[in-house]
């Protein structure tokens, strides 16, 4: 172990005692196993130092961030569980179909390797190939199981779900014509997808064993062993009940029974597919990147799910309010907390999250 990693992970340990861990860690167990905690709702701050999603570093640099994160927050008290998080490409899927990356103002996509429905025909089955995305999260999560010796566990990458995947390799408009025109093509496409989101699940779990943080929902929510697989769905955004129904709730049914549960994520407003994918066997969760939670109750959300509540911390106290008065089981991620001096306004950033805590007390 390099001795600036050494010297790091020595004061992530002071910052973070097992007992605070510990208590943390069985508020999100209760909310995953269906249960309200004991004493109040989980919560954390959003990210302090950098952005998970977006900023892309080498590798050593990335650890060196994260680590620094770690430190930054550590006297934050929410419910924050030191983890990696490798990253968030769209194009790490489409990869292992052997789509070429394409990097647009700092956005990562691919190119499109299927422009007809005839094309299907000749997709190669999936494979995790060297000098992918896909490769390079396995890469990042090698390197930093190695370098903190697994005193550090670690998320599993950012998983667009088998949708979201096909339309990135034939086009959305291509996509769901295809459904309608020939369904065949279609369900063999999709089919495939679903394939390529097993084989990278699995590989990063078989990489990381006891040191695997199960979601990407968020790169910073820590969840038990057992709680369902995470999966982006951002396409929810742009359909009908009818066509989610009958074209995409089948591949989310058949992977939740495949893993026991699954939690879904879609941007945007999906309240047109809430009851459709609330009744899916095994859709254990909902994160809506844009929806409030009334928004999501309203458009149909069950009660007896997770919510992965993204909110700003100006919203916290009307929105544990009402899951307080609704039962309701969230994991919550505060945005807005972090002035531009850290160092100079911790007072100020304890005492926000103070009284979070005590909003959060049932």
């Amino acid at each position: 172990m390099k001795s600036w990693v050494k010297e790091k992970l020595k004061h992530i340990a002071d910052l973070y005692p097992q007992e605070r861990l510990e208590k943390s860690k069985a508020r999100y167990t209760a909310i995953w196993q269906g249960k309200l905690p004991q004493d109040r709702y989980p919560f954390v701050f959003s990210p302090a130092g950098f952005d998970y999603y977006n900023d892309v570093m080498t590798k050593e640099d990335n650890l060196r961030a994260y680590l620094d994160e770690f430190i930054l927050r550590g006297f934050v008290p929410d419910d924050f569980i030191p983890g990696f998080f490798p990253g968030c490409k769209p194009s790490t899927i489409p990869s292992m179909f052997g789509a070429p990356e394409i990097v647009i103002g700092g956005d990562y996509t691919c190119e499109k390797i299927l422009h007809k429905p005839e094309d299907i025909d000749n997709l190669p089955f999936p494979s995790i190939r060297p000098g992918t995305p896909a490769a390079q999260w396995l890469e990042y999560e090698q390197y930093f199981l190695e370098e903190c010796e697994g005193e550090i566990p670690i998320h599993v990458c950012d998983m667009q779900g088998p949708t979201d995947v096909s339309a990135q390799i034939f086009g959305y408009d291509n996509l769901f014509l295809c459904a309608y025109d020939d369904p065949k093509r279609f369900h063999k496409l999709m089919t495939l997808a679903t394939e390529a989101f097993y084989m990278l699940w699995d590989a990063q779990a078989k990489l990381l064993g006891e040191h695997f943080i199960g979601t990407h929902l968020y790169g910073w929510s820590w969840v038990p062993k057992g709680a369902p697989v995470s999966l982006s769905a951002d396409v929810m955004a742009m359909l009908s009940a009818e066509f989610f129904d009958m074209y995409c709730a089948p591949y989310l049914a058949e992977i939740a029974a495949r893993y026991g549960g699954v939690c879904v994520h879609s941007c945007g407003d999906f309240g047109a597919v809430m009851p459709g994918l609330c009744a899916i066997p095994g859709v254990a969760a909902v994160n809506a990147g844009q929806m409030s939670v009334k928004g999501m109750l309203d458009a149909g959300f069950k009660r007896d799910k997770v919510i992965v509540l993204s909110d700003m911390i100006d919203n916290a106290n009307a929105t544990l309010e009402l899951a307080k008065r609704h039962n309701l089981l969230m994991d919550i991620t505060l945005w807005g907390a972090w002035p531009q001096d850290i160092e100079g306004s911790r007072k100020a950033i304890i005492k926000k999250a103070n009284q979070v805590a005590e909003a959060a007390r049932f």
